[in-house]
């Protein structure tokens, strides 16, 4: 049954009469007789009484007619939403992010989202493609942010980015901000305190520890804790001796004002490589499309400070 025939029952089964139903679909009364008929016969069983000029439902007709009800309704909410999603003015996404690029890049779009269009609904999920991957082949999330991943899923469409290197923070005052020009053996002699580090930035970081240590043995990178939380990261470097590696623009605010301080460190400098990926062959919402333009700004804004 299609949704006109769906309409056809209903409004028979509210005007209880064959002309006032037919006017009320603007149909003639012999193209509605017509059409119950083929529902019927297509049901198998008789769905209306005919009797004393009076049209009534018989049970199987209410079945027919509570179905009816209940489609046209979903219909009407799908073309609503539809409406809504184009406008903006609702949707839900779900988005994952490595949690290096949440507070420099994907807060400050999802802020200036929110204030356009305060009824879309947000959820950010914080980890690395060792555990988004899988999730938004799925579709679990809509886009995920993070650092290139060298193993991609062909399933899955990426859009890169290069981003300035991290720099490496201490806490104003720490032992190591006196060193002219630290070193990466000199940064691992204190705690490290980091996300957990992707396979990409990992590789590097081990690559270029590596490269300059005093022996040819294959380097891993020490970690007194991993977070995803830099607020848990900022309070540890803040009140110990322990370090971590942050984009220069999410620090900011703290340097400027003498909380941290940059660690003089000169060799840990490749550009970071930082990838859009959404589920290949599908369109992206309204609203992730959005978020994606506003994210694209900030990815832009990022890249050119230290340039």
């Amino acid at each position: 049954m299609n949704l006109q025939q769906f309409r056809h029952v209903v409004a028979l089964a509210e005007h209880r009469h064959f002309g006032r139903a037919a006017d009320a679909v603007n149909i003639t009364q012999a193209a509605l007789t017509q059409s119950i008929q083929k529902i019927e016969a297509l049901c198998g069983v008789q769905l209306f009484e005919r009797r004393y000029g009076d049209v009534t439902p018989t049970a199987y007709g209410e079945v027919v007619v509570e179905t009816a009800r209940a489609a046209i309704s979903k219909v009407h909410h799908m073309h609503r939403q539809i409406k809504l999603m184009q406008k903006l003015a609702a949707g839900r996404l779900i988005i994952g992010c490595d949690p290096y690029f949440a507070e420099p890049i994907v807060t400050p779009a999802l802020i200036r989202l929110l204030n356009h269009y305060p009824n879309l609904e947000f959820t950010l999920e914080l980890g690395g493609w060792e555990m988004m991957q899988e999730r938004l082949i799925a579709r679990e999330l809509d886009v995920y942010i993070g650092f290139a991943y060298e193993s991609m899923d062909t399933r899955i469409a990426i859009e890169n980015h290069t981003l300035p290197p991290l720099i490496v923070f201490g806490r104003s005052g720490h032992d190591i901000m006196r060193v002219e020009r630290a070193t990466a053996h000199d940064v691992f002699q204190y705690p490290i305190v980091v996300p957990k580090a992707s396979l990409w930035l990992r590789q590097r970081l081990e690559a270029t520890v590596s490269r300059l240590s005093e022996n040819d043995e294959p380097k891993r990178l020490p970690a007194y804790l991993l977070t995803t939380d830099f607020g848990i990261i900022r309070q540890v470097v803040r009140n110990s001796d322990a370090l971590a590696a942050i984009l220069k623009r999410s620090l900011e605010a703290e340097l400027a004002a003498g909380v941290f301080a940059r660690v003089p460190l000169q060799e840990i400098n490749f550009d970071i490589s930082l990838v859009i990926a959404t589920v290949a062959r599908h369109s992206v919402t309204p609203a992730a499309g959005a978020l994606l333009n506003e994210v694209r700004k900030e990815i832009a804004a990022v890249a050119s400070d230290d340039h």
